[in-house]
Order: structure tokens, then C-alpha cells, then sequence
């Protein structure tokens, strides 16, 4: 029976790791993200709000628009969901809108201030 030897081999590695996270270069990643969603963000916007004259409307817009934008970041295509985010947050908001609409000129008839 032959006896097996053991061989120690050191493992080499190269300096410079492509897997290697440069913060500086992390950095300036992560604001160019963050700069082409608030673009993304305030293109859809105008979009959006350019037909719209009520200032609560545009109120709810904005803010439908902010939270887009907030819940587009946490995923990993923030800027191929953010279209479809602030749309459909913006549809929530104009319903919203013209809900309290609604509920207000009610209000005002049932306390006798419409006049």
C-alpha cells in the first residue's frame, strides 16, 4: 500500500479584489441613485399635477409622490419601480382627495356655513 502524502499549499490571492468596495466610489454611486430618483420623481410629478388646479390635490400629490420615492429606494430597481409606485400612490391620493372634497361641502350643509 502506498502512503499518501500530505501537501500544504498556500492559497494566493491577488492584491486588488474586484469584490473590494471603494467607499468613496460607493458614495458617489449612491447620490447619483439618489439624484436620478428625485429627477424621476419630480418628472412625474409635473406630469401628474399639471392638469390639477386644487391645492389639496397637489398637496396629496406631492406627498403620494415623496412616498414613491421612499418605498422605490428600498428595492433594487428603484428607478424601474418608481413609475408604477407613483402611479398608483397618486390614483390613492386623488380619491383621497375627492373624498375629504366631498365630506367638507357635506359638512358645511349640515352645519348651515354654506351660505
Amino acid at each position: 500500500m502506498k502512503k499518501l502524502e500530505s501537501h500544504e499549499i498556500a492559497a494566493e490571492f491577488e492584491p486588488a479584489s474586484r469584490l473590494d468596495s471603494n467607499p468613496a466610489s460607493t458614495g458617489r454611486l449612491q447620490a447619483r441613485g439618489i439624484d436620478a430618483l428625485e429627477e424621476l420623481k419630480q418628472r412625474l410629478l409635473q406630469q401628474t399635477a399639471s392638469d390639477r388646479t386644487d391645492s389639496a390635490t397637489l398637496t396629496c400629490l406631492r406627498r403620494a409622490a415623496e412616498e414613491a420615492a421612499s418605498l422605490a429606494w428600498t428595492t433594487a430597481f428603484p428607478l424601474l419601480v418608481m413609475p408604477e409606485l407613483f402611479s398608483e400612490k397618486a390614483a390613492e391620493a386623488c380619491v383621497r382627495s375627492q373624498r375629504q372634497r366631498d365630506i367638507w361641502r357635506r359638512s358645511l350643509g349640515l352645519t348651515g356655513l354654506d351660505d
